[in-house]
């Protein structure tokens, strides 16, 4: 595979003054010229709201909306364009769906289970609405090390689960639960099951058919499109008996004697006027990755995460938190040095990474940590690159422990 190539596509690490080691991919991915590309289009050429004129520019974006959504659904293998609602992004998602879930699935006395390694979209959402419903929220314990056994979410299943939520890949230790059984075990009982795919979505093919849930949400821009849209896929059983999360144009069809009928398609949950734009954004980050090979790409994504925890694993005074093989994201932590201290010096060299508790406050409780560094990885990354972060956190270390040895 020729990554040269492909970081070529990528104007960010084009003719730059100054160095860039972007690191930083579960926050944020870079966007390739096509996305860019397809934002300018519409808005110099094709600029005009949707499903309110019968003049030609309002037909034709239109026309570009609903095929970004079949777009969607081909990626994500739904049965229908309908399972597929736009949004401004993952947390907006989950947001909807408990919102709506709760005015029409979840009631007093009943129970949710969320686990311990949920980014706080996926966690504080849940725990508003159980505050507020009296309903109870059950959350899977972690283990120490960031992974967490799938007996402690279905040990927490009983006849008042209405509701799971868990992500399919940790933001802070790159673990990846066992979905799938979790999900099988759930519909032995009727329980729908909610997929948090905001990690997930860029490194490893998402089938919601293969896995059967019936919910799952993600933002376009963790998948290399624009920052403001985002998706959430739901079972049309699930989506025709959920009440709406907003109200307003575009998700109403007749209004008679104060009996107000809703669509009964995605548009019923998007009131207003949608983002277009963006939306033509995330399809195009779809369709360039379609026209590359992704097999190799996922190969090469897991042969960069193999090789980086290889050369970390070997420096002396970095600990490596958890063991997830050939995750893209890897936190650690240094000897001597906050993790503020560890980014601040990397940044001086021009290699990006994120240091915090990254959204995740249970499972870092869990850990036992309070601030860590956090590498996560992305196509355009290189070996090449990961060795100069080596060399980087070596010398780091170096300094860490002679400043630590003089105060002893």
């Amino acid at each position: 595979m020729d990554i040269d190539a492909i970081r070529n596509q990528f104007p960010m690490f084009r003719n730059r003054t100054e160095p860039l080691i972007y690191f930083d991919n579960g926050a944020t991915t870079q966007k390739p010229q096509a996305v860019i590309d397809r934002l300018v289009q519409y808005y110099s050429c094709e600029n005009s709201n949707i499903h309110r004129g019968n003049y030609p520019l309002s037909n034709r974006a239109s026309t570009l909306y609903e095929h970004a959504r079949t777009t969607v659904q081909t990626w994500l293998h739904a049965k229908s364009a309908d399972e597929i609602v736009f949004t401004k992004g993952c947390t907006e998602s989950i947001n909807l769906a408990a919102a709506s879930a709760f005015r029409s699935l979840i009631g007093p006395g009943d129970n949710v289970i969320v686990t311990e390694l949920e980014h706080s979209s996926n966690y504080y959402p849940w725990h508003y609405h159980c505050m507020q419903n009296r309903v109870e929220l059950r959350t899977a314990k972690a283990n120490m090390d960031g992974s967490l056994p799938t007996e402690s979410v279905l040990s927490l299943i009983d006849h008042k689960t209405k509701l799971i939520a868990m992500t399919a890949m940790s933001n802070v230790t790159g673990f990846r639960p066992d979905i799938k059984r979790v999900i099988s075990e759930a519909h032995r009982r009727q329980i729908p099951v909610l997929i948090d795919a905001a990690q997930e979505i860029a490194h490893y093919p998402v089938s919601v058919t293969e896995c059967d849930c019936d919910f799952l949400c993600f933002s376009g821009h963790k998948v290399y499109g624009p920052m403001g849209v985002g998706v959430l896929y739901g079972k049309q059983e699930w989506l025709n008996q959920m009440a709406p999360y907003q109200y307003g144009g575009g998700m109403i069809t007749k209004l008679e004697q104060g009996e107000i009928s809703y669509r009964t398609d995605s548009r019923k949950y998007e009131a207003g006027t949608q983002n277009l734009g963006d939306v033509l954004g995330l399809e195009a980050a779809f369709q360039y990755l379609d026209g590359l090979d992704v097999n190799l790409l996922w190969q090469h994504e897991k042969e960069l995460s193999c090789y980086l925890r290889e050369c970390l694993g070997g420096i002396n005074g970095i600990h490596i938190i958890g063991n997830q093989g050939s995750s893209p994201v890897l936190s650690f932590e240094a000897d001597h040095l906050g993790a503020y201290d560890v980014g601040v010096l990397l940044a001086n060299a021009g290699i990006s990474i994120r240091c915090g508790s990254h959204c995740a406050y249970p499972l870092m409780k869990r850990m036992g940590k309070e601030s860590i560094c956090r590498i996560s990885l992305a196509v355009y990354n290189t070996k090449q690159e990961i060795d100069i972060l080596a060399d980087r956190l070596e010398t780091i270390c170096k300094k860490g422990r002679t400043i630590h040895d003089k105060h002893q």
